[in-house]
């Protein structure tokens, strides 16, 4: 986790010999510049009166020709949209994600869960979806929902259900693991449809675990298309599910159809060991061996497979009949406690391969640190996923909990692979228990080693990376964006919680028809 937000501009800025960052545009070198370029704004040294030196030098060049770009580019270095809960104990920002494109109008949206809202029932829980732009995302929500049910924790996960009816809109996918309907606190997942007008008032489908003390909607997510119809599918965890173990956790899929979702799960997966929590993280893994059909990554991060408690993963491929029986790739941390599948997701295809990668979070891994934490990829190949992780990074400091969540970010640079981050809830800098999240860009290598950006909360027991993903691209300039939950944010309420989001775009670019000294300081 060293070295994130400005280290690699700055490092750009110093070093490189033929080079100097400025805004997008193509201009010739006897143009008027006058503006310090805002990427460079707050980076030391680098104000106007450095510009202007700068500037200077670039006038008296005998370089007629045109400057010509070759990018460096990233995320924003702060947040471009932020939301809060705006009541106290909300934890709004527990859970974010994109939500697709719910209204069909080119630019994604985005969701977030607030699962200890308030209205009428205590612990009812909250959902909301902000409607991106070209400006970005609207500053209140355009349309919301509550639980009405005591407990219920509606909220706690959320995620785009891709477009389970096939008429061109995306749908969003919300769990209530505390909702009682018979059972207690069996459970509950409910979908909303997407259309021109936004997303449908009330449920348009739902489905509870009848089990007592499932928490059947812990984890929610959309699982692809698994058996290639064209009607995208969605999986659902239920990590205290018992059947023959307790506490063995479940994990199901339901397929989509131009009518919706299928009223039964059409497959099931289960820990088969007692206190596993399978299901307790689940999303699509992409398609891991190209075959063209989704697969599914579900995490079980009590398992024990000679470690207590190290975890696993378990990757089940896609075909025209469905999900496998068995995983087709399992995955583990080989460490005791680490609890390695806390956190699952698809990671892109980091390495331009055509094969989709995942990623997986292991919040309690030790190498050095106590409890620093740890993530892994894995790449996709024609067979499925490698056996060995192809990156990992850790936490590096005691008690950061890095890799409690984790997602693809899409393509924040534009550079045609995708990238991942990284949230670490727990991590200090300043403020004990701000939080942070990493984004490592993809490469035809792969990951980066180090992170290329990152951010902090800057308020003690924020919980800033408590949840992390993609945004989805809002404002539709072409490049992802990413969205991050702090859970336990203040601004007027205790622990109401706040999400911000961040624009990826090229937004400094190197010119390399200049000739600079090696190194450029100020003056």
């Amino acid at each position: 986790m060293n070295g994130h937000k400005q280290l690699n501009l700055i490092i750009a800025i110093i070093l490189l010999p033929a080079a100097i960052i400025w805004p997008i545009r193509t201009v010739t070198p006897t143009g008027t510049i006058s503006l310090l370029p805002e990427t460079l704004q707050g980076i030391p040294g680098a104000n106007a009166e450095w510009w202007a030196s700068v500037q200077d030098y670039f006038h008296q060049s005998d370089d007629n020709g045109t400057w010509q770009t070759a990018g460096v580019t990233g995320l924003s270095l702060v947040p471009n949209w932020m939301g809060e809960g705006n009541q106290a104990e909300a934890q709004y920002g527990i859970s974010v994600g994109t939500a697709g494109d719910v209204n069909g109008d080119g630019y994604d949206d985005v969701i977030v869960g607030a699962p200890f809202y308030e209205n009428g029932q205590n612990g009812e829980g909250a959902v909301v979806v902000y409607l991106g732009s070209a400006s970005g995302l609207s500053l209140v929500p355009n349309w919301g929902d509550e639980a009405d049910s005591v407990g219920a924790n509606l909220g706690y996960s959320v995620g785009t259900a891709g477009d389970v009816n096939g008429d061109g809109y995306d749908d969003v996918i919300v769990g209530a693991p505390g909702y009682s309907n018979g059972q207690e606190i069996e459970g509950a997942v409910v979908v909303y449809l997407g259309s021109a007008a936004g997303l449908s008032l009330v449920p348009n489908w739902g489905d509870e675990s009848d089990q007592n003390v499932a928490e059947f909607g812990y984890s929610v997510g959309t699982a692809g298309d698994v058996n290639g119809d064209g009607y995208d599918d969605v999986i659902v965890g239920a990590r205290y599910y018992d059947h023959g173990q307790s506490n063995e956790g479940a994990a199901v899929v339901y397929h989509g159809s131009v009518t919706g979702l299928a009223l039964v799960p059409n497959w099931l997966g289960e820990g088969d060991q007692a206190e596993a929590y399978f299901g307790s993280s689940v999303g699509t893994a992409g398609d891991v061996n190209g075959d063209g059909y989704d697969d599914v990554i579900v995490g079980a991060p009590y398992y024990d497979h000679g470690p207590d408690a190290e975890g696993i993963a378990a990757v089940y491929h896609g075909s025209a009949a469905g999900l496998s029986l068995v995983p087709n790739w399992l995955g583990e941390s080989n460490q005791d406690g680490a609890e390695f599948g806390w956190s699952v997701g698809t990671a892109g295809d980091v390495n331009g391969d055509g094969y989709d990668d995942v990623i997986v979070g292991a919040p309690n891994y030790n190498n050095g640190q106590a409890r620093e934490g740890a993530a892994a990829v894995y790449h996709g190949s024609a067979s499925g996923l490698s056996l060995a992780p192809n990156w990992g990074d850790e936490g590096d400091q005691v008690d950061t909990f890095f890799g409690a969540s984790v997602g693809t970010a899409g393509d924040v640079n534009g550079d045609g692979f995708d990238d991942i981050i990284v949230g670490a809830p727990l991590y200090d800098h300043g403020q004990d228990g701000e939080g942070a999240v990493v984004v490592y860009y993809g490469s035809a290598a792969g990951l980066a080693l180090v992170p290329n950006w990152g951010d902090e909360s800057d308020q003690d027991g924020a919980s800033f990376g408590s949840s992390v993903g993609t945004a989805g691209d809002v404002n539709g300039d072409g490049y992802s964006d990413v969205i991050v939950g702090a859970c336990f944010y203040d601004n007027g309420e205790a622990n109401e919680g706040a999400a911000a989001v961040y624009h990826g775009a090229v937004d400094i670019v190197i010119y390399n028809h200049i000739f600079l000294p090696l190194a450029v300081r100020n003056p």
